[in-house]
């Protein structure tokens, strides 16, 4: 029914591997706007969209920065492996790697303002298979949230001094060796367009679209559907109780999208937004 009211191209794409953060840029390598491969016009304006633990049936977004940046890496620790039971003839990485765990718990809390956005995590630690083996090496993985360029680069210099120092500490002969394996930058909303969708948006959802969101370290999308419901009600009762952050949030086991109205509103909110730059002038659309 709207086909004649607007003009333009419309591109619709899904992302793989978006939990990695490296579909996107896959996409693109794999030729995406190469005119002899998919051959797909570079778009004035892209959007996006990502489900998140709020009010089913809510909208949010933000004008500036609404997504942190991220930056993953393995650290692998050397040591000397041996058996168990002569430990003396050993420097062990399981050690050395507990010690780091801990210490880098400090550098948010410690070394960082406490008004600014940092977030630093220790996803993984292996360290051998076998009770009575003391292994060759151990490797950390750890994840950084940060919003200024400073404390990127504050956060990774941190890293790199406690492990290296804890090394040194333990009497390891072999350097620690840092792999970075991913890095996704700030993601900051335009001022003008997020000013566009927050007039359709607050036309169309109404008291169900937040303008205001707070500034986020998930990596998420410039749109967020609610998806949080239950016949009770869930997201009301865990409010009234103040327990709203029991709820399941994002890469958890018990993260159940209620199927509707999530779905709906998703799929209202992408067309909202589309429509926002793609009505014809003459229909109250944007000038471009």
């Amino acid at each position: 029914k709207l086909r004649q009211a607007w003009s333009g191209t419309l591109i619709v794409l899904f992302q793989p591997a978006e939990e990695r953060g490296t579909g996107a840029q896959a996409m693109v390598d794999d030729g995406l706007y190469d005119e002899t491969r998919h051959n797909i016009p570079v778009p004035d304006f892209v959007l996006g969209q990502h489900v998140m633990a709020m009010r089913a049936g809510s909208v949010g977004s933000r004008v500036g920065t609404i997504m942190a940046g991220a930056d993953s890496m393995k650290i692998t620790l050397f040591g000397v492996g041996g058996h168990g039971s002569q430990p003396h003839r050993t420097i062990d990485p399981a050690v050395m790697a507990a010690h780091v765990v801990v210490r880098l718990q400090t550098v948010v809390s410690r070394e960082m303002h406490p008004s600014d956005t940092a977030v630093l995590t220790v996803g993984s630690l292996r360290a051998g298979q076998t009770e009575n083996i003391i292994v060759d090496s151990a490797e950390i993985g750890v994840d950084i949230r940060s919003v200024r360029p400073e404390t990127r680069a504050k956060l990774l210099a941190a890293i790199r001094r406690i492990v290296e120092a804890e090394c040194a500490a333990s009497g390891a002969t072999v350097p620690p060796v840092f792999r970075m394996t991913r890095h996704l930058p700030t993601t900051v909303n335009d001022e003008a367009m997020m000013k566009t969708l927050a007039r359709c948006f607050a036309a169309h959802f109404g008291d169900s679209f937040d303008a205001n969101i707070p500034t986020t370290n998930y990596r998420r999308g410039l749109l967020d559907p609610g998806n949080v419901a239950g016949p009770a009600g869930l997201w009301e009762q865990h409010l009234a109780q103040g327990r709203v952050d029991d709820i399941p949030a994002n890469h958890t086991a018990r993260f159940a999208p209620v199927i509707q109205p999530t779905l709906r509103t998703g799929v209202d909110a992408l067309c909202v937004a589309a429509l926002a730059f793609l009505i014809r002038v003459e229909n109250g659309g944007v000038k471009l």
